[in-house]
């Protein structure tokens, strides 16, 4: 008997499909003299090692039912009925073409599941014959499935900055001055660790054979070996029983990487190893544990602010305080209002602060400082500022609500007087807004030096004299406007004992 071993087959084909296929790993093993038998006689003359035979002839293309189990084999013949290209849901140890006196066979290591461009050997003559029949040798294979689950965990790290509109005031006694504040809470940076992947890997013998499982290797690309845990090793699996295993592996980052379980076993009563393979996608998407991934934030001074989580992170709260009020000693004093801004983390209980300190000076009782007519039209029982100013009620009987000079300028109030605009540049109201205001700094215990004291006694004379609809004459006028400026320059500090933050 000759046997050629050949490393490469010949011939013509009109169907690209058929052509000899490159990525399968065979020899060609020709005998010139074939003696045809049932496809396990003839897998066992061929030398190869089976689990079963399956013989197609004569050549016709279709997809054939090989075992009870749902496999199959798909042949499909060239037209001219020398070439035939095959896929398989089983592995093939050998493939054998008779055609003519002799036949190829096609030896398969490892075992192949498709190829294409296998024909007889050429006869006397030269020529590619005809096929009449093929005979598969199969072997059966454990089927491995396996999933792959990426783990890790995103820890976020925190920073929170306080500002307020003020750092330094001064306050008369009893003052209440308001200071608003930002806080403002946002990530620094996360950091991701503890990278891993898990899953499971399920054996199952959807063969008629039973299989014993020696060996369960899983590795993630390029080395990393899994910690797999299968029970006691070797395992025998029955037809129809299977063995699921779970694996678990530390990663050094997310990359993209594959995972390959390897399953060793072989058939019972044989010593012949057979691996079966399978393989998973190990991605990274979200991470699946967060640390710190929420702060809640409070105020010292004003309490709880709120929460902010990563996601909507920076955060800016806004509010205000009030500063003072605080009282008069006989010389300046000087106070800090200090209050703190506090985040903690809702997993680690990791905290951070930011403080603002403002800065007060109270004049001393007999000094004081002043404020404007601007402060004094707001701080009444009407707002729109708070608080009001109790200073109000120094003014007899009503406070604010106080009839302005009454029997000259009946029906209009301390109030509504400084809230009327001087129209036209009328001198009555432009020196009362000042009066009513230098008025009530004085009240309210602002020194007030004797030229500023001459002047409030001259508005008193005037509106006791005079109403807003007078004929002024030029001289008067103008001698109301001086008394304002003169007036106005006590309540805005540039003269007198300074000006209240307001």
């Amino acid at each position: 008997m000759l046997l050629l071993i050949l490393s490469a087959c010949g011939g013509q084909t009109s169907s690209p499909s058929l052509k000899p296929a490159t990525a399968v790993s065979r020899q060609v093993v020709t005998y010139p003299e074939w003696q045809a038998g049932n496809a396990e006689a003839e897998c066992t003359r061929a030398g190869a090692t089976f689990d079963g035979a399956y013989k197609v002839g004569p050549p016709v293309s279709g997809t054939y039912p090989v075992d009870a189990y749902g496999n199959t084999i798909t042949a499909t013949f060239s037209p001219d009925g020398k070439y035939v290209a095959w896929s398989s849901t089983l592995v093939m140890t050998a493939v054998i073409v008779k055609g003519g006196p002799g036949a190829n066979v096609y030896v398969y290591d490892p075992p192949a599941t498709s190829d294409s461009g296998l024909h007889a050997p050429p006869n006397q003559g030269g020529n590619i014959p005809r096929i009449s029949h093929v005979t598969f040798c199969f072997q059966y294979r454990l089927n491995v499935s396996k999933t792959a689950t990426t783990t890790y965990t995103r820890q976020y790290f925190w920073e929170i900055r306080k500002t307020g509109d003020q750092t330094e005031l001064t306050l008369s006694p009893g003052q209440v001055f308001p200071v608003n504040y930002q806080v403002q809470v946002g990530v620094v940076r996360y950091e991701d660790r503890d990278f891993a992947v898990q899953g499971t890997i399920v054996i199952q013998n959807n063969t008629p054979i039973t299989f014993v499982v020696q060996s369960v290797f899983d590795v993630v690309s390029p080395d990393i070996v899994a910690n797999v845990a299968c029970g006691e090793l070797p395992r025998t699996l029955a037809p129809g029983q299977s063995l699921t295993c779970t694996y678990s592996a530390s990663l050094p980052n997310k990359d993209s990487r594959t995972n390959t379980a390897t399953v060793a076993y072989v058939r019972q009563g044989q010593d012949q190893v057979r691996t079966a393979t399978a393989t998973a996608p190990v991605t990274f998407n979200g991470p699946t544990t967060l640390v710190d991934n929420q702060v809640s934030v409070s105020d010292d001074k004003y309490g709880p602010l709120g929460t902010v989580s990563a996601d909507e992170a920076p955060k800016t709260f806004t509010y205000s305080l009030n500063v003072g009020p605080y009282p008069c000693e006989s010389q300046d004093t000087y106070h800090t209002f200090t209050n703190t801004a506090t985040f903690t983390t809702n997993t680690t209980g990791t905290t951070g602060s930011s403080s603002w300190t403002v800065r007060v000076r109270v004049p001393a009782c007999q000094m004081g400082c002043t404020l404007t007519q601007g402060y004094w039209k707001t701080h009444t029982r009407y707002g729109p500022a708070k608080p009001r100013d109790a200073t109000w009620d120094l003014i007899v009987p009503s406070g604010e609500d106080t009839s302005f000079f009454s029997l000259v300028s009946p029906g209009q109030t301390y109030y509504q007087v400084l809230w009327t605009p001087p129209q036209g540049g009328n001198p009555y109201y432009q020196l009362a807004h000042q009066y009513i205001a230098a008025k009530l700094n004085v009240l309210k215990g602002a020194y007030a030096p004797p030229e500023v004291l001459a002047a409030i006694a001259w508005a008193e004379n005037f509106f006791n004299t005079y109403t807003p609809s007078s004929n002024f004459t030029k001289t008067l006028s103008n001698q109301a406007r001086s008394y304002a400026s003169l007036l106005g320059q006590y309540n805005e500090g540039y003269i007198g004992p300074g000006h209240c933050s307001e």
